[in-house]
């Protein structure tokens, strides 16, 4: 999901909460752990450090962790500083410190729902855990929040009013979407993975059929319509590119992707995920292919 519907709904569960004095520390923990975007400005041409990327080693277990005490202590030294009175940050104690965390394990109890997932355990493994009950991101959610916030801002709804409402709205949504997902399951017990689109009635349904990959579109009551197959390999065997799995340039890619292709093109491996290659999916919008010379 979005930093801002993160935001919008650590504010309303403070609110709700009874708590509007730690809302801002709520608030922080939800939003601090997608300062990973900025990850990429240093890890772009070392893909060793592929999980040093949005969507990496911050949304897990440990980063959520550590986010949350570098955000603290940005507001230690902000206080020292000057920037913000004592009475706003020291004066609530530990009580912050525990609501920094709260909003940071929020958000990804918010992300887990959504393709492609989170890395929960990095940096002890780098599998992707999720629900695949939300296409990520989400831009109705995104604009559902957007609209809230410029309403609250203008004055059209009070912060009270505005909150109930968001979140209203916003359960209302999930509950669709985890009705659609439940709906759907009975139909697509045999595939390997399934990923939601944004129209909640549509699914793209990935099957491996030993040599292939094969992707349907399934939509909720017409079954599955055209599907599209991918050779595994072409011009080369998993033996012959066992070796090369273990290259930081391929497990990036593999972080990234649904599903792996090799083809050998002139004596070059080039490993790809047609889903993004070809713009079944646009998201991870990076790292859809590479290319590697080989002897």
């Amino acid at each position: 999901m979005d930093s801002l519907t993160h935001a919008l709904v650590a504010a309303a569960l403070a609110y709700a909460a009874g708590l509007p004095h730690l809302l801002p520390f709520f608030v922080l923990g939800a939003v601090i752990i997608d300062a990973d975007v900025l990850f990429s400005l240093f890890s772009r041409n070392t893909p060793s450090l592929y999980l040093f990327i949005h969507g990496g080693i911050a949304h897990s277990l440990t980063g959520a962790v550590v986010m949350s005490a570098l955000a603290y202590a940005g507001i230690v030294l902000a206080t020292i500083a000057g920037l913000i009175p004592p009475a706003l940050s020291f004066g609530v104690g530990p009580a912050g410190v525990a609501a920094v965390l709260t909003g940071a394990f929020l958000h990804l109890a918010m992300d887990l729902p959504a393709s492609p997932g989170i890395p929960l355990l990095a940096p002890h493994s780098d599998k992707k855990y999720a629900l695949f009950v939300l296409p990520g991101p989400s831009f109705l959610l995104m604009a559902l929040s957007l609209s809230f916030l410029i309403w609250m801002a203008l004055g059209v709804v009070t912060f009270a009013g505005g909150m109930a409402a968001y979140m209203a709205i916003f359960c209302a949504f999930l509950l669709v979407r985890a009705i659609a997902f439940c709906l759907s399951r009975p139909e697509l017990r045999d595939v390997m993975l399934v990923l939601p689109q944004p129209d909640p009635r549509r699914w793209l349904a990935l099957y491996d059929r030993g040599e292939a990959w094969e992707v349907k579109e399934y939509r909720m009551g017409k079954g599955s319509g055209a599907s599209m197959v991918w050779q595994k390999y072409r011009g080369t065997t998993a033996a012959e590119i066992a070796p090369y799995l273990a290259l930081p340039e391929l497990k990036r890619l593999r972080y990234h992707s649904y599903l792996l292709t090799v083809e050998n093109e002139n004596g070059a491996l080039v490993f790809s995920d047609p889903l993004r290659v070809y713009g079944r999916i646009f998201y991870p919008p990076h790292y859809k292919q590479v290319r590697l010379n080989i002897p």
